[in-house]
């Protein structure tokens, strides 16, 4: 249906109420996800001209786009809680650390459901204390230093550090699951 609108839109159509530049906007404006609600104007029937289709019908084909665009947006994202990265750092140092890791963070694939937190306490000055958990599980917890190339390879390693935890949980996982299918062996 929309893909019978939109090419009735392309090749000059009109919608009854609506120009056709609006109507065409608002089409894709919908199909590239953003929400857009317009309802059309009420035109007496005789003004009404050849060639248009009636409002309702182009709004009850936006609304069967809306809901199948949003039925597929939940299952490739999958649950909202999936794969987290926290930034509960204080101080422009914590959080530039924070920026290194995000950029340069790729979880494994196939690891969806994780919580990471960098969180951060003040050290001395100029310095601070970052740490880094993976699922409550607390990695490691190491000072900052302000030089930019000491805290990128600091951000290197808590990257390498969070995705072999990952791969690790993952590993333990698959041989749980593995177990409960394999029979219990007698001794």
């Amino acid at each position: 249906m929309l893909s019978m609108l939109l090419s009735y839109l392309l090749r000059g159509g009109a919608v009854a109420g609506w120009g056709r530049g609006r109507a065409l906007a608002g089409v894709l404006l919908l199909s590239s996800g953003a929400v857009c609600a317009q309802v059309a104007p009420a035109q007496p029937p005789a003004a009404k001209a050849s060639g248009t289709l009636p409002a309702a019908q182009v709004e009850e084909a936006l609304r069967l786009l809306l809901r199948a665009d949003s039925t597929n947006q939940l299952r490739a994202r999958g649950p909202e809680s999936a794969g987290l990265v926290l930034d509960q750092t204080i101080t422009k140092l914590g959080r530039d650390f924070f920026d290194m890791f995000y950029v340069t963070f790729e979880p494994p694939a196939g690891s969806t459901d994780y919580t990471i937190a960098i969180t951060e306490r003040p050290g001395r000055i100029g310095s601070a204390l970052v740490a880094l958990t993976v699922n409550d599980v607390d990695l490691f917890e190491i000072p900052l230093s302000p030089q930019y190339e000491q805290m990128m390879a600091v951000a290197a390693e808590a990257v390498a550090a969070a995705q072999s935890q990952l791969l690790e949980n993952q590993r333990v996982s698959r041989q749980l699951e593995a177990g409960r299918r394999a029979p219990l062996e007698t001794f």
